[in-house]
């Protein structure tokens, strides 16, 4: 295997400001401060594995402007190969974050061009060079990946956080289906999340993992839910902490850790990613994250 995880999605780049004063729609008010750095669920999520040492790439495609220069060298500095990256003319996906700290609430504007990241074909002798895929709601690509994958009998996570036709068809080929609470909630008809996770849990007759921030999260897999709640914080900033989630839990699940635990580990890694802004300014180590776990 060349990789232990590639990872299918779209990669951003985040300007992230931090409000001084609760934000108000129409009027000019000061920020607290701000940063720019990488984003994109399924990046921040390689970034992360990248973190806690395992060898991965990134299957995307970026605009030929500063910010596509600016997205791959991140990740390349972050240890993420990106030689499966495409780069294509027009605007590379970019994201206006507003952050309130000390708050689970974030919003977010973002823009690309659709032929960015169009009719990207996932090479199928990538199937049998990686352990496990990972894979969001935003590229169509993801669907032929997880068909190869699947058919070289590799590992599939998706993380979803809208309903498309495209995540309806890739759902029954993933092992995790780990979502949004949004998600469920819509995909189900059902308000309460232990109810929504049974019922995808039915639905699919894979491992569900139902999140819900600083909630905590649900998971089941045929037996009981587990619900893990998550670590206290007063975060600077959650952009990005669904993401350190996804690529902490399929970290500890590759390397065989039962499903409470890893669950515990993801929650863990994700609560100290509120430390810093942004996505990847404080992802913690191996180390900090069993430090945590451990209490």
């Amino acid at each position: 295997m060349q990789f232990d995880v590639i990872g299918v999605g779209v990669a951003s780049w985040d300007i992230i400001g931090v409000t001084a004063t609760p934000p108000v729609i129409g009027q000019k008010q000061p920020l607290a401060g701000w940063a720019e750095m990488g984003g994109g669920p399924v990046a921040t999520a390689l970034v992360t594995l990248a973190r806690l040492g395992l060898k991965v790439a990134l299957f995307s495609a970026v605009g030929d402007d500063r910010y596509g220069t600016a997205i791959r060298a991140e990740l390349h500095r972050f240890g993420v190969d990106t030689s499966l990256m495409a780069t294509r003319p027009g605007s590379s996906h970019v994201a206006i974050v507003l952050a309130e700290p000390g708050s689970d609430r974030r919003t977010v504007w973002w823009y690309n061009e659709s032929t960015v990241l169009a009719n990207l074909e996932f090479p199928i002798e990538l199937a049998t060079q990686t352990r496990a895929l990972l894979v969001d709601s935003h590229l169509p690509a993801a669907l032929t990946a997880a068909q190869h994958v699947r058919a070289a009998g590799g590992h599939i996570m998706i993380d979803a956080e809208r309903v498309n036709p495209t995540v309806i068809e890739l759902l029954p080929l993933c092992d995790d289906i780990v979502v949004s609470a949004n998600f469920a909630r819509t995909l189900t008809g059902l308000s309460d999340l232990e109810m929504a996770t049974r019922a995808l849990v039915e639905r699919y007759a894979r491992l569900v993992v139902v999140t819900a921030g600083e909630a905590g999260s649900w998971a089941c897999n045929g037996g009981e839910v587990i619900y893990t709640p998550a670590f206290p914080t007063q975060p600077v900033d959650t952009t990005g902490c669904g993401d350190v989630f996804h690529g902490a839990l399929l970290f500890a699940l590759l390397r065989g850790d039962p499903l409470p635990i890893a669950l515990r580990f993801a929650s863990a890694a994700a609560a100290l990613k509120t430390r810093g802004l942004g996505g990847r300014s404080a992802l913690p180590t191996l180390s900090e994250v069993e430090a945590l776990v451990r209490g």
